[in-house]
């Protein structure tokens, strides 16, 4: 068992030592752009996992459909991920920034969720204020033809 053990472990220090750094794709993706793909396919990997039957119903590919609007072909987009995943840093870089945007999109709409859970239950309570206004106006009326005395009220009903 120990020779298995030690044997597995210089597989792996072996299999380690050559990894070369991989040639620079002629058609290398910026970092700028592969934000923005790395961020959209995040997002819709997110909606994938919440709306996969709409996403299915329209379909949807959510890979392809990210590729697609990018107009970045997959293969493309692998190199370049490739690429830069070698350099640790400037791969963590690239996903500091897809983090940083992301929160930021996230704090926009749920500013935006806020505003508007804030004015429809404003909306609400003008309604509900409205309905009481007029069942008090009512109440009020009907009140006011019961205090009458009868000397108003029309012979014809006395």
């Amino acid at each position: 068992m120990k020779q298995l053990l030690v044997f597995f472990i210089c597989l792996v220090l072996v299999s380690c030592h050559d990894i070369e750094r991989p040639e620079k794709p002629k058609d290398l993706l910026s970092k700028d752009r592969m934000v923005e793909v790395i961020i959209d396919m995040t997002l819709l990997t997110s909606a994938k996992g919440s709306n996969k039957f709409e996403l299915q119903e329209n379909g949807i590919i959510p890979k392809e459909y990210i590729l697609e609007k990018h107009r970045v072909d997959s293969i493309r987009f692998a190199k370049s991920n490739e690429y830069y995943s070698y350099d640790v840093e400037v791969y963590e870089a690239i996903y500091q920034r897809v983090h940083d945007s992301l929160e930021k999109l996230k704090t926009k709409f749920t500013r935006l969720d806020e505003e508007e859970r804030y004015s429809r239950k404003k909306e609400d309570s003008i309604k509900k204020t409205s309905v009481l206004n007029g069942i008090k106006v009512k109440n009020e009326l009907i009140k006011d033809s019961l205090t009458k005395p009868l000397s108003k009220i029309p012979d014809s009903l006395r």
